[in-house]
């Protein structure tokens, strides 16, 4: 059971990365310059990648080692879910300064 908890919980981590992956990829081009931090987030795309991959890892090494007593699956969610709204957050903030920046400009 605990090992079908850690597929489930790297399914919904993989899913939820790849989201935050395409929102990033699909922030407008506004004709303007790009705010900083949208460009650093965009930069830093390909990390949304390789973190579910790690994840993956770690749930092959629960899955094919024999040990006595396998590991929680709570640490396990608890160590994702923290990582994904660390991601989130920036990652919306990136996608809506463009906007915001393109609303201040017009109204001058």
């Amino acid at each position: 059971m605990k090992k079908l908890a850690h597929l489930l919980i790297l399914a919904v981590f993989s899913i939820a990365c790849w989201f935050l992956w395409v929102i990033l990829k699909l922030v407008p081009p506004t004709g303007h310059p790009m705010p900083g931090f949208t460009l650093l987030c965009i930069a830093l795309r390909p990390v949304m990648i390789v973190l579910p991959v790690l994840a993956a890892a770690y749930c092959l090494a629960i899955l094919f080692l024999k040990t006595e007593r396998s590991p929680s699956w709570v640490v396990f969610f608890a160590t994702t879910m923290s990582v994904l709204v660390l991601l989130s957050l920036p990652t919306m903030i990136a996608a809506y300064l463009p906007l915001v920046q393109v609303v201040h400009l017009t109204l001058r």
